[in-house]
């Protein structure tokens, strides 16, 4: 039998508790993960809702609906995994960027000036090129290691925060898991086109990220359809995407807000 809800659950919906589980055992049980099922509507439930609807809308709302599309999806006994893309190479193939209201939902970007008092400046001068990091307390925190499919030097707790999603891109997304690479973290440099703003890779907390060694063209309005299929499980872990920057940026992925402020807390 079907299951059904009496009222809308997730991004701003009515979150009644007996319908909120209802909803988390159906994605937990489809393979979207939304953790427990207590009842509440957070944001890793809303980040599985949209990861779920993203497999078949380009503007996923992040909500169920009764007698909606995504509660009849849900119920449907046959999607019981993210589907697979078809071949490898469409991963690469460019889709229009999703409207801003359907991505980074509850996330906040960084600013300079944010960055710079959460974690101190990385060096006192900067060109469009990598400079070498000198802030003492910076340098200290910083590390290299694998995180599955490539290898990075970041700041040592992002470095930990990525292995974790590449070890839940594994899981979810095998095939865009195995087509990642990437060209680069820690970059101290402006951002591009730019002789002002500090691009977050100065402080290793940001990522640029490759399709079958294919890096996505910054700016043209357009992503890569596998950039579509994990920035939803990067938005679940806090890593807010660029391709709602003011110029899209799809192949970056950089920690929100919240993501620094306790990285702030660990340092050394």
């Amino acid at each position: 039998m079907a299951a059904s809800i009496s009222a809308s659950v997730g991004r701003d919906g009515h979150n009644q508790p007996a319908d909120v589980k209802v909803v988390q055992a159906l994605l937990n049980q489809r393979g979207f993960d939304c953790g427990q099922v207590d009842g509440r509507c957070g944001r890793r439930t809303v980040q599985a809702i949209i990861s779920f609807q993203s497999d078949f809308t380009r503007t996923p709302d992040g909500r169920v609906d009764p007698g909606g599309k995504t509660l009849a999806r849900l119920n449907n006994e046959g999607a019981t995994m993210p589907p697979k893309p078809e071949l490898n190479a469409s991963l690469t193939r460019l889709v229009p960027a999703p409207l801003k209201s359907a991505i980074n939902g509850g996330l906040k970007a960084v600013s300079n000036d944010f960055m710079t008092q959460a974690l101190g400046a990385p060096r006192d001068s900067y060109a469009v090129d990598c400079q070498p990091l000198t802030n003492v307390r910076l340098k200290r925190n910083i590390t290299s290691a694998s995180v599955g499919p490539f290898r990075v030097t970041g700041l040592a707790p992002a470095v930990k925060s990525l292995n974790e999603v590449m070890s839940e891109i594994q899981r979810m997304r095998p095939e865009v898991y195995k087509a990642l690479g990437t060209a680069g973290m820690l970059c101290c440099r402006y951002v591009r086109g730019s002789t002002s703003s500090i691009s977050n890779h100065s402080w290793g907390t940001a990522v640029d990220l490759t399709l079958n060694g294919v890096l996505d063209r910054r700016g043209d309005g357009k992503v890569q359809y596998g950039l579509t299929l994990i920035a939803p499980i990067f938005n679940r872990f806090g890593w807010y995407w660029g391709a709602t920057f003011k110029t899209e940026d799809a192949m970056h992925f950089e920690a929100g807000q919240e993501l620094v402020t306790q990285w702030a807390g660990q340092l050394s």
